[in-house]
């Protein structure tokens, strides 16, 4: 286990003051800032005793070699997420949608992975504008938004934390995908409920023709997956399933056999051709983490969700698509310590109607309009401490009208614009609502209804055939506000739904764009420039954190946010070396009175720079390498400024939220694999590198008493991932 220490700096500079060179993330379970609060110390403890047994495990599971200690986990990014894009050069640069990216899946899966795997999210993470939480974090940010500012679907169903033991692994088994779109710029009218990004995913339809199989076996987890006719070019399915036996190991360690730690997942897709302008789409998701040390610790999570989508065809120009879908997301933690039984639940579910409605006018105008209608119910937390139980759970209904409109004016000049009509009702009465409480007050479960107006809209003037300008503007708003515990999403966010008490999010984005092309489409590039505008924007008290109280209104208060960037991006398409380098400049914050005086300060996902540089190599028909270089500046931290005791435990006073500053994290991976093409069949060895020079990325940082430093106090930083081999095997049929 990587362990280094360091005290804070004194000297605060002006650009931000920042840790020692060694300091590091803030730890996966602090909840919120603390201010005179004794009871930090017993989550020190907690957290110090369950990052332990994560990272031993996290070293039994790789067994790869470290250049400075023992910790080897699990290689997080698939080295390749590369090919981001099927689009061509051409593609690119005509799509009139400003800030979207559309990711073939199908040539992402032909691209070497660490574990042969095509991991969606971590593909997007090299695009500009976009970059992970962190090192056991699975969620992405875009363009200063949080992860929970993400709407994440397949097939029309929501998911929400995607990622599998900590962000090792992404909920997308690339074996069940065909398609993704990122929307980062203007988000299409006919998507609501989220203000910074909209990743649209579909599963893998079944071949009317002909039955396929494949099979994975990686270090650490394996797969397999199925598709074919039921009813020739009638009926077909798609299964694929995905499971990790990280307990094999463990048991045959006596100190860890009792330890549970493995994950699952399962994609089942149903699609009947009715007749020629009708066809029915059944789609089934299910994915469950489990992690318990002994009768210590337990932590479940895990999404299940359904849909059914009918799409129709009236003449040549009507299209319609109705929708139906369930989600129920779960999380469950309980620990049993220092004579005390704790367990804490939460769920989001949501049933959800949409209707989409396609008229192509012409070749070059077209219309769409919709509606949606949406019931959330969401437990922000169950409480059972000892004897005591504590709870509470809202519910909301949400609705939305929108009409699109695309169209081509000439040669030069493109228009795409929308608008949304949401409407909002937090409901009351006992059906829709539950409050158990030890000595707080009953919140407003009173009911209120937000009606929001949400324009967006963007226009390109083409310069020439191989160049253009774009620009675009946004309102949106989203009523489901994940309060952050921490700097990662792990994955214990509380969840506020909008109410008589907490307002819905607002954010109005702004962009340009200019992007560019050679004649032949060997090289493109582009350049977008954005400034974002937040409101009711909320976070922990000063000196509340997450288990303070069950009643989750009275711990946040709201405010405003803003950030602005530049994203640049340079790609070469052809030749046997291809690949890109995206660089992203950015800065986000947030003001909330009641917090840091009133001041501004550093949001907790603000990165000044990102970097990445992405290049694939194909040697011959079987062999390809890959490599990926990726460059993030440090986080935001809320650190100490003094310290003092009452009754001999340790208390830390902390003056100014994220203050501090952690250092950059980057990393070098490397990957090749060996594709054979047999007559029956085809076999894929696929190997990696992961973080190739061993730099230890920022984890986790608390702080501890040390007599030795001027300040009396130490920072220590865990860090997750060394160097790590991987390797995998791949046989389809």
């Amino acid at each position: 286990m990587t362990r280094h220490a360091a005290s804070l700096q004194e000297d605060k500079a002006l650009n931000g003051r920042h840790c020692a060179a060694s300091l590091r993330l803030i730890s996966v379970f602090a909840i919120g800032l603390q201010k005179n609060n004794c009871n930090f110390a017993y989550y020190l403890k907690v957290r110090k005793m369950f990052l332990r047994f994560l990272f031993v495990i996290i070293m039994i599971c790789c067994g790869g070699a470290s250049l400075r200690a023992q910790t080897d986990s699990i290689p997080e990014q698939k080295l390749q997420e590369v090919t981001v894009t099927g689009q061509s050069a051409r593609q690119r640069v005509t799509d009139g949608q400003l800030g979207s990216e559309r990711l073939e899946l199908t040539k992402l899966a032909a691209t070497p992975q660490l574990f042969g795997e095509t991991d969606i999210i971590k593909s997007i993470t090299l695009l500009p504008g976009v970059h992970g939480e962190a090192d056991g974090a699975g969620g992405f940010e875009v363009r200063g938004g949080n992860a929970y500012q993400n709407l994440v679907t397949v097939d029309g169903a929501t998911l929400y934390n995607p990622s599998h033991m900590m962000g090792i692994f992404s909920t997308f088994n690339d074996d069940a995908m065909s398609r993704a779109t990122l929307h980062k710029g203007p988000i299409p009218a006919q998507y609501g409920g989220a203000t910074s990004s909209v990743l649209e995913t579909s599963m893998k339809s079944g071949d009317m023709e002909g039955y396929h199989f494949a099979g994975t076996v990686g270090i650490l987890n394996a797969k397999i997956a199925a598709d074919g006719p039921i009813v020739k070019d009638k009926l077909s399915f798609s299964v694929a399933a995905r499971r990790s036996y990280v307990d094999l190991f463990l048991k045959l360690i006596p100190e860890y056999k009792s330890t549970v730690m493995n994950f699952f997942d399962v994609n089942a897709k149903l699609r009947y051709n009715i007749n020629r302008s009708n066809m029915l789409d059944l789609s089934f998701f299910a994915s469950r983490d489990n992690l318990a040390i002994s009768d210590l610790m337990e932590i479940h999570w895990g999404n299940v969700a359904a849909s059914a989508n009918w799409t129709a065809r009236a003449g040549e120009r009507w299209r319609f698509v109705t929708t139906g879908a369930f989600t129920n997301y779960t999380t469950d933690m309980a620990m049993d310590i220092m004579d005390t039984d704790q367990r804490m639940t939460e769920y989001i579910r949501t049933a959800s109607l949409n209707e989409r409605i396609m008229f192509d006018i012409s070749d070059s105008h077209n219309v769409e309009m919709g509606m949606r209608s949406e019931l959330l119910r969401v437990k922000s937390g169950e409480m059972e401490v000892n004897a005591s139980h504590q709870k509470e759970i809202r519910s909301g209904w949400q609705n939305a009208l929108w009409t699109g409109y695309e169209g081509t004016f000439s040669e030069r000049v493109s228009l795409s614009v929308g608008a949304r009509l949401s409407v909002f009702s937090a409901m009351s009465g006992d059906r829709f609502h539950a409050f158990e409480a030890l000595h707080e007050d009953m919140p407003d479960f009173s009911g209120k209804t937000y009606v929001d107006f949400e324009p967006r809209g963007s226009v390109k003037y083409n310069i020439n055939q191989y160049h253009n300008v774009k620009a675009g503007a946004s309102l949106t708003t989203q009523n489901l506000h994940g309060i952050r515990a921490t700097s990662t999403t792990f994955p214990f966010d509380r969840y506020a739904l909008t109410s008589a008490e907490v307002k819905p999010e607002r954010t109005a984005q702004y962009s340009v764009g200019y992007s560019g092309m050679t004649a032949n489409g060997a090289w493109d590039w582009s350049a977008e420039g954005y400034y974002k505008s937040m409101h009711n924007v909320y976070d922990y008290r000063e000196g509340m954190m997450m288990f303070s109280r069950v009643s989750l209104a009275s711990l946040i208060m709201g405010g405003q946010g803003r950030s602005y960037g530049l994203e640049l991006m340079l790609r070469k398409n052809t030749g046997k070396l291809n690949g890109w380098i995206s660089y992203t400049l950015s800065k986000t914050e947030t003001k909330i009175d009641g917090i840091n005086s009133g001041h501004w300060y550093d949001a907790s996902n603000d990165r000044r720079h990102d970097v990445a540089v992405v290049a694939m190599y194909d040697l011959n028909d079987a062999w390809k390498f890959s490599a990926s270089w990726t460059y993030s500046s440090g986080r935001p931290l809320t650190a100490p400024d003094a310290k003092y005791e009452i009754s001999g435990t340790t208390c830390y006073y902390y003056s100014e939220r994220n203050g501090y500053q952690t250092p950059a994290s980057h990393r070098l991976d490397l990957s090749a694999t060996y594709t054979r093409v047999g007559k029956r069949c085809t076999s894929i060895w696929s190997f990696g590198i992961f973080n190739v020079y061993a730099h230890y990325s920022p984890f986790v940082i608390y702080f501890e008493d040390d007599a030795t430093k001027p300040s009396g106090t130490r920072a220590v930083q865990q860090s997750l991932f060394g160097i790590v081999p991987s390797v995998s095997y791949t046989i389809k049929f």
